[in-house]
């Protein structure tokens, strides 16, 4: 039997007390207390319930992935690496390591952390019942709702590690904590397990004003989806691992290609449509044009479901209103996501996390066609005067994401710190002594991501997306072309890339479709931590050359001999083109996460192949 000594950590309860919005509140509580105190009230009880919320749904945004600086989205060919100290540097250049990286455990996750996080979840299941002051409707519902948290977390890491230990209780330190690592379909199957069980102690619909951001039947629906879909794609649905792990492929296989995974995937996202049908929730696509056009509203639409909190496209959301830079998770998530000038905290060490090239050439034309950019090799730089031309002509996405040099954000028109002058950095990689084809630097790429902010104005915060129906659609759209659907493909492509203003797909080929669906999501879901694990799910076949690993390029901007103020306005620009700045490491191994190594030297764990 495969062991793994699981880091269940014996700790006393701990309440995290870092943001006051919604439900979220500040409990009475501080420090460590003990169990009878915890559930001695409904208000401590709910604030152990609430830390599970703010360490569980964390996972992979900055402040709950283990690297200690930077982003996913630095490690999967969207923005550049950051700097040398960064975790993302690291992992770019060198890989996913065993013993960790910028204060993770091991690769790109911290896996101790998974565990104490569902161990707490499990306390609030098993104790609940004690709390004398709080209704049996109450119980049942806050009993769903850490199930549904456990749910979740095993979810992350199901598409992160493969099988995983199956836990269904807190641990004390006199029991045995070498718990069998199962195989993918018993983890998936666990995950399942807990989605059922959640949804059926969760209340139908939505919850009121004050309870916002809680856990509903349409959440637990999605992670059930979600799960779905990667146990559908090619990384686990084949009959051939990645890489042999010997007698322990049922690890990382199902050891079959089935089609049948793909219809479980169409059953459990069409549910999830039923039930945002049913209680509110929708596709936000305001412009009236009509089913199948493009959405003259596409900016507003598509910046107001990836920014503004509690809005009707999102399932579930990290709720954090904190204003405060220096304490987490403010100070992770919006340090490394809020790249404006109304983020001061250590501002520079954003600095190197602007577009690449690789990304900004999936965008679309506003008119759905491919934009030219330069070319590695070219004979020579290219205006800037074409450069000024061709960004107003670029999708609405493309525009509400980035700030580019030459431009105000087009996402808070007429707010100071957006523009090219109060922008207070380089929004390029540009200088006066630039000589073509050479980088003049590294790492600000060709613009700055101001995604998550659509008129937010000072507002340095915003609501991590985890669920958003877009996704739905997409997964739908993935589905139904691996089932031979074209039609029911195209139907739910077309409602996500008509939303974003552009003409309706009309390809029919299936691996072209194939491409198309990757294509549009990872535009949609541009630095919302999805293109990391969709890209190694679907072995992408150019995974190593340009997305996770090989050569990264960024734009490079020449200024005018003569130019004066910010090097971002547009007077100032002289010229432009695209060069490599760096080479990113790629190995199959990598398309699962390591397990500590911490772990494998306790003599009982199985390692993922390749480490």
């Amino acid at each position: 039997m495969r062991k793994i000594g699981i880091i269940l950590l014996i700790i006393g309860f701990s309440v995290v007390t870092a943001c006051e919005d919604f439900f979220l509140e500040k409990p009475d509580t501080t420090g460590t207390v003990d169990l009878d105190e915890v559930y001695s009230s409904t208000k401590n009880a709910e604030a152990a319930l609430f830390s599970c919320y703010r360490n569980i749904l964390i996972h992979g945004w900055p402040g709950g992935w283990g690297v200690g600086h930077g982003a996913l989205a630095s490690i999967s060919g969207e923005r550049s690496y950051g700097y040398s100290w960064h975790g993302t540097y690291t992992i770019a250049l060198t890989g996913l390591s065993v013993n960790g990286t910028d204060g993770s455990d091991g690769g790109a996750d911290h896996y101790g952390n998974n565990w104490s996080a569902i161990r707490a979840c499990f306390l609030v299941k098993e104790n609940i019942d004690r709390v004398p002051d709080m209704s049996e409707t109450t119980k049942t519902q806050i009993k769903a709702e850490a199930t549904g948290l456990i749910a979740y977390r095993y979810m992350g890491m199901f598409y992160r590690y493969g099988g995983l230990p199956i836990v269904r209780k807190s641990f004390e330190a006199t029991d045995d904590l070498n718990i069998p690592r199962e195989s993918l379909q018993a983890t998936l199957d666990y995950i399942i397990e807990l989605c059922d069980e959640a949804y059926q102690g969760l209340p139908e619909g939505r919850w009121s004003n004050e309870k916002t951001g809680r856990l509903t039947r349409g959440a637990v629906l999605a992670i059930k989806a979600r799960a779905l879909m990667f146990a559908a794609r090619p990384l686990f649905n084949s009959s051939k691992p990645y890489l042999d792990n010997g007698e322990h492929n049922d690890l990382i296989s199902f050891g079959n290609e089935n089609v049948s995974r793909w219809n479980d995937a169409i059953t459990a996202n069409e549910a999830v449509l039923n039930w945002a049908g049913s209680n509110g929730y929708e596709l936000i696509n305001t412009g009236g044009a009509g089913l199948g056009q493009p959405n003259p509203n596409a900016l507003k639409d598509y910046g107001t479901a990836t920014s503004t909190p509690s809005n009707n496209e999102v399932l579930l959301a990290y709720k954090i209103n904190s204003t405060n830079q220096w304490e987490w998770p403010a100070s992770a998530i919006f340090y490394y996501l809020n790249t404006s000038a109304n983020w001061t905290n250590n501002r520079w060490d954003t600095d190197l996390v602007g577009l690449l090239t690789n990304f900004l050439e999936l965008y679309y034309k506003n008119d759905g066609t491919n934009q030219e950019w330069p070319k590695i090799g070219e004979s020579s730089p290219r205006s800037a005067e074409e450069w000024l031309e061709k960004i107003p002509n670029m999708e609405a996405r493309c525009l509400a994401d980035n700030i580019f040099p030459g431009f105000d954000a087009y996402n808070n028109p007429g707010v100071y710190n957006y523009s090219a002058s109060g922008w207070g950095r380089s929004t390029a990689n540009s200088g006066k002594e630039g000589v073509f084809p050479n980088a003049i630097s590294v790492g600000k790429g060709c613009g700055f991501p101001v995604k998550f902010y659509y008129g937010a104005g000072s507002r340095v915060w915003f609501e991590p997306p985890l669920f958003r129906l877009a996704e739905t659609y997409l997964n739908l759209a993935e589905a139904y072309n691996e089932v031979g659907n074209t039609a029911k493909a195209l139907e739910n492509l077309n409602m996500v890339h008509n939303r974003a203003g552009l003409p309706s797909i009309t390809e029919t080929d299936k691996t072209k479709l194939r491409e198309i669906i990757q294509r549009e999501k990872a535009i949609e879901f541009y630095n919302e931590n999805h293109r990391y694990y969709d890209v190694k799910h679907w072995k992408h076949k150019d995974i190593a050359n340009g997305i996770i690993g090989g050569n990264m390029r960024e734009l490079q901007f020449k200024i005018k001999a003569d130019a004066s103020g910010s090097n971002n306005l547009a007077v100032n620009l002289e010229s432009y083109w695209d060069a490599v700045t760096y080479t990113a490491f790629w190995s199959p191994m990598m398309y699962l996460e390591p397990i500590p190594q911490s772990e494998v030297n306790k003599g009982i764990t199985v390692q993922n192949p390749g480490y």
